[in-house]
């Protein structure tokens, strides 16, 4: 019966509890760093036109349309390094 009573005015007082109080300078802050950590940047630095032009990218969708696409190598693959000039 004590511990229901001792409960009982523990939520009356916290039901005093000012809803008007000014919240802490930095309240938000983590919902903020986690908002900009996850958003991809608007700016950046290497913007600009792709290397592929429209030929190769519909010889490509050609490939990928008849099952013929090119196996991806690795670059130490059969002890050779690759070259990107030579990967066709």
């Amino acid at each position: 019966m004590s511990r229901t009573l001792i409960l009982a005015a523990a939520l009356a007082l916290a039901a005093c509890a000012d809803p008007h109080q000014p919240l802490s300078p930095d309240f938000g802050n983590a919902v903020r760093a986690n908002i900009s950590a996850q958003v991809v940047n608007p700016n950046p630095a290497m913007a600009g036109a792709n290397d592929m032009d429209g030929q190769r990218a519909g010889k490509a969708i050609d490939r990928y349309h008849t099952n013929k696409v090119y196996v991806p190598r690795l670059p130490l693959e059969g002890g050779h390094i690759y070259d990107q000039t030579q990967q066709q």
